[in-house]
């Protein structure tokens, strides 16, 4: 461990000297905070955010303008009230409780909310609460309550068959006027919705009773007024529009199980109640649709569902006679059947059988003029809601779904009549990353498809080619290359802004304009888009510009006005400038920046310039940590391309001797260079912890070549290590290797090709190509083929057509020149790779008496979630390394093995 000892300046009553910094160590990572969930108010003055250790309970932090920060133990989540006056945190049950409970314990904590007076400092709590927020303008703060335990929580927890709907009960809202600091209560309350823009609160009820349930809006003085009564419904869902003017609302029998309930939708305004009845032979407005207000409040978005039989329970066996009859034995048949023309392989459409169950097909009221128009259906089932008045974009991936198991994902796009429900379709087959931009204005929609950008005149209904060259430049899959995306529009007439690898352009009237001189530079512009809210940007306002320079890796901001295509720089520096936040009523904004060694704390700005004030302190973490510091280097590949990565050194280290490397890997790593590592234990290295112990850490490029994926992994990093080698950092007796997933296999691949590595652990490998191309992802439910075909693996050619490079990348078939010591990861229910795989090369190993060590983590994903195991990892792995690398002596576990012991054994 390389060590340091700070001098600090002589003082009158003699030398003071501090303490050497702190190493960095588990315990040190699991205290560590990192700072997250960041908001702003808007008035610009206050800020919360939340520390969040790696393991341990979050602490909320509240900074007023005069910079003073309350800091609130067991908090997260933060909201604020318009002008900052009040911050509302997340309490969530302590982790000591959480970790301490049984499954049914644990199923019954509840998080509560903690309400912080910023000017004061004075805390209010709330228990039990199932949702809280705001009102708009801060007035109003809105708890509402989790079910009693008592009464409630047995009906609400109860699952609901298809023909068994279980009772529908509200629960308590309790909603406190800030300024006067009164409650008022209201209970039973089944669905809330509060206004985004004006005053405009309104729940339903839900009362179990034949009292009657209601649909009530509140006016400005918390007095319900009842809108719709009825003793033998129940609401479906509710809507109000941007300024709380407007409310609708879908109501239907509670008696009926939701996908089958057919309810009618409702619209109330300026107290005139109207009614939509849309239920018809194939569709109906269900218990699961949903109401969406267009922002002007002139259209309702309804999601009406697909009519399907329903779903029956078989009756239990009546009598001995039942127990052979044909008919009554059938129904209790448990059977799938996997034809092989089906639109999606069986686990798949398992794991979309909830998404598809509650699917809704869009239509649209126009309410104006009472005219209900259907705008999606199972042919094209997705729409985009946008706040457009007459034309949207929706999308099908129908025709592609058989040929997702080996080519991927695709779409077809259409523009959609608002008015009329009339759809055009603009583009076939796309990627599904490559999705259209619809001008807000209804006059053009861009977008890129097969390495050309079109722009699309609605008006006209013609289509041209803005330009080639849109394609990702750095795309080495076996696929086509999606686009850049695509930046904000502008006012109408001045098109929209987007993007090639480097440079922002104007597309206008289906020509093209290059604003920035990125390409030549190297430097990659883009514009922050900095307003969620905002429909366009205007074309006299500076824009917010991030920019980065490929080579040297600085980054800055600048603003630019597009009609003048003037830049002026801002800010510029060796760190990453990320944006976070704008406020919404001032011009106040908050960054970070960060490095390797710089902790991205919050920085204030008022508009795109002048100096940031740092708003958060969290960095001060460092001050007693070992840390080491990162730095690029480049070399070039065996086939003679230019990489680059970023290698990591201990804190203090002056170059003299060469050192024991970790190399971490994935494909594209050096971007790391200004990144500030993440501080958890999970399935990779800590970075600063192996610093901190002495080691070099190497974050390599890699560059695939189709068809040789694990040839091109030694190709691009053994050059790289090599160059270490001759740079003195590295010492080339001392060289371990660590993957997971896909670094997984290439680091399992890379070591039957080198005996570079000392050491290698490799976590969730595929080992064996062949057999892996027909299993099952169990996540999705997906097929693996296209990953081969098309994807991550990169082969580019089927098993059948080629089973030579099937064969050449597994390293299963070549275990045989492994000479490296080896720790296979795996949780035995991954739901990316099939743990299997881990079997594969484990036993390959074994056969060929090859040392190695399997980690079989039990009940555990393709990423560890239990906290144990990811301790045990991290330092089963640290003593891997320190032994084969550093010459400690070899942990039990590699040298003895451990034997079986059942978590709980049985007697």
């Amino acid at each position: 461990m390389v060590k340091k000892l700070i001098l600090a300046a002589v003082l009158w009553a003699g030398w003071v000297i501090t303490a050497p910094a702190a190493p960095v160590t588990p315990e040190a990572i699991m205290a560590f905070e990192t700072l997250e969930a960041p908001v702003l108010s808007d008035n610009g003055e206050v800020v919360a955010y939340v520390g969040r250790p790696d393991r341990g309970d979050p602490v909320g932090y509240l900074r007023r303008g005069d910079g003073h920060t309350f800091t609130l133990p067991r908090a997260a989540d933060p909201q604020l009230s318009a002008d900052g006056a009040y911050a509302l945190f997340v309490t969530p049950p302590a982790l000591l409780e959480r970790e301490n409970a049984d499954k049914k314990e644990r199923k019954a904590l509840k998080s509560g909310r903690l309400l912080v007076n910023s000017r004061s400092g004075m805390q209010l709590r709330f228990e039990r609460v199932k949702s809280a927020q705001f009102s708009h303008d801060g007035r109003f703060l809105l708890v509402w309550h989790e079910a009693d335990e008592a009464t409630d929580a047995p009906g609400e927890e109860k699952a609901e068959s298809d023909n068994e709907p279980a009772p529908t009960l509200g629960s308590r809202l309790m909603i406190r006027d800030l300024k006067r600091s009164l409650n008022k209560t209201f209970e039973r309350v089944h669905h809330l919705e509060v206004a985004a823009d004006g005053f405009g609160i309104a729940f339903s009820t839900a009362t179990g009773e034949s009292a009657g349930n209601g649909i009530y809006r509140l006016d400005s003085d918390l007095n319900p007024i009842l809108v719709w009564q009825e003793s033998s419904g129940v609401s479906g869902d509710l809507a109000l529009s941007r300024d709380g003017r407007h409310l609708a609302f879908t109501w239907g029998d509670d008696a009926v199980p939701k996908r089958q309930r057919e309810h009618r939708v409702a619209y109330y305004f300026d107290e005139d109640l109207q009614w939509q009845d849309l239920n018809h032979a194939d569709y109906l407005v269900s218990g699961f649709s949903e109401l969406t207000f267009s922002r002007d409040a002139e259209r309702l978005f309804i999601g009406r569902q697909a009519r399907r039989p329903e779903v029956r329970t078989p009756e239990p066996y009546a009598d001995n006679k039942a127990l052979r009859d044909s008919e009554t034995l059938l129904a209790h048949r448990q059977v799938q059947v996997w034809h092989g023309d089906d639109e999606r392989i069986k686990p798949n459409e398992q794991n979309r059988f909830d998404e598809e169950f509650k699917r809704q097909y869009q239509g649209v009221w126009h309410l104006d003029d009472d005219l209900f128009i259907q705008l999606t259906d199972p042919l094209v089932p997705d729409l985009q809601l946008a706040d457009n008045t007459r034309y949207l974009l929706a999308h099908s991936d129908q025709l592609y779904r058989k040929m997702i198991s080996w080519a991927g994902f695709y779409r077809d796009w259409y523009l959609v009549d608002l008015r009329t429900g009339q759809r055009r379709r603009l583009v076939e087959q796309t990627l599904e990353a490559d999705e259209p931009s619809l001008s807000p204005h209804d006059e053009a929609v861009i977008w890129h498809v097969r390495g050309a950008l079109k722009w699309h005149d609605i008006k006209a209904n013609r289509t041209v080619t803005l330009g080639k060259g849109f394609a990702d430049e750095d795309h080495d899959y076996p696929s086509p290359a999606p686009g850049y995306g695509m930046g904000p529009w502008l006012e109408p007439g001045q098109g929209a802004l987007v993007y090639d690898k480097y440079d922002v352009f104007q597309a206008r009237g289906g020509e093209l304009t290059r604003l920035t001189e990125g390409r030549d530079r190297q430097e990659i512009f883009r514009v922050v888009e900095s307003d969620p809210e905002a429909r366009w940007a205007q074309s006299q306002v500076p824009l917010l510009l991030h920019r980065h320079n490929e080579v040297t890796r600085e980054e800055g901001l600048a603003r630019y006005t597009v009609a003048t295509e003037t830049m002026e720089p801002w800010l510029r520096g060796s760190q990453r400038y990320r944006f976070v936040t704008k406020a919404k009523g001032s011009d106040a904004a908050l960054f970070t920046l960060e490095r390797y060694d710089r902790y991205p704390d919050l920085q204030r700005s008022l508009g795109w310039q002048g100096q940031l004030e740092q708003v958060s302190h969290l960095g001060k973490q460092l001050e007693t940590l070992d840390w080491g510091r990162a730095q690029r280097i480049s070399w070039r590949s065996r086939k003679g391309e230019v990489l680059s990565g970023v290698v990591i050194t201990p804190p203090g280290y002056d170059g003299s001797a060469p050192l024991p490397t970790i190399v971490y890997f994935y494909r594209f790593m050096s971007d790391r260079l200004h990144q500030f590592p993440q501080m958890a234990l999970n399935h990779r290295p800590n970075f600063p912890w192996f610093a901190s112990e002495g080691y070099a850490v190497f974050l390599p490029d890699v560059r695939f070549e189709i068809g040789h994926p694990g040839r091109s992994t030694a190709d691009a990093l053994i050059p790289g290590v090599e160059t270490l080698i001759r740079m003195g950092i590295t010492d080339p007796d001392a060289v371990g290797l660590q993957g997971h997933s896909w670094a997984g296999y290439q680091s399992a691949q890379l070591v039957t090709l080198t005996d570079m590595f000392k050491a290698v652990v490799t976590g969730a490998p595929v080992a064996n190509m062949t057999s892996a191309y027909t299993g099952i992802r169990l996540g999705s439910g997906l097929g693996r083929q296209f990953q081969y075909e098309a994807g991550q693996s990169r082969i580019g050619r089927s098993l059948y057509e080629a089973p030579e490079l099937y064969i050449e990348n597994s390293p299963v078939f070549h275990a045989e020149k492994i000479n490296t010591p080896m720790v296979i990861m795996f949780g035995d229910r991954d739901d990316a790779v099939p743990w299997e795989q881990g079997i594969e090369l484990y036993l390959a190993m074994r056969r060929l008496s090859k040392p190695v060590v399997m980690l079989q983590y039990e009940d555990e994903p393709h990423h560890l979630k239990k906290y144990p195991n990811k301790l045990d990892y991290s330092l089963k792995m640290m003593a891997f390394f320190n032994h084969t690398l550093k010459g400690a002596p070899a942990p039990h576990w590699w040298r003895d093995g451990v034997p079986y012991s059942p978590e709980d054994p049985k007697e």
